[in-house]
């Protein structure tokens, strides 16, 4: 299978690379949104949701990829690799958190609201190690 071949620029993004943890830390959070289609009232939702908060993510270096049925925006990947590196089903919808250390933090078959996604990324230590260097 070919997708086995290709690296996954998504699994580069969240693996840690070598060197210091400065360069780590420059690493996005990610927001990664799951749909059947573009129609998926889920979808809908949480791209509305998304909007709402887009200064409070961008204040959180939070980049956002949608896979939404075989597409995918935001990211350079198979939109199959990424449901399969984050045990995503291609009927359902879903959003995952990742970290800047490429761990999952958060997982959810529902919209997320943005409060709920700023606690979360608040309460994480790189967070708060950026927040208390301001």
């Amino acid at each position: 299978m070919i997708e086995a071949l290709i690296p996954l620029s998504i699994a580069a993004a969240v693996q840690p690379r070598p060197g210091s943890i400065e360069q780590r830390a420059r690493d996005p959070r990610l927001v990664i949104v799951f749909a059947p289609n573009r129609n998926d009232p889920m979808l809908l939702r949480q791209q509305a949701l998304l909007h709402q908060a887009r200064s409070s993510l961008n204040d959180r270096d939070v980049h956002v990829i949608e896979v939404v049925g075989d597409s995918v925006a935001g990211a350079h990947d198979y939109a199959a690799a990424i449901r399969q590196r984050y045990a995503m089903s291609r009927t359902r919808f879903g959003v995952v958190l990742v970290g800047r250390d490429g761990g999952v933090k958060l997982r959810s078959a529902e919209a997320i609201p943005p409060r709920h996604l700023e606690r979360t990324i608040d309460a994480m230590p790189m967070r708060q190690r950026e927040i208390a260097a301001r």
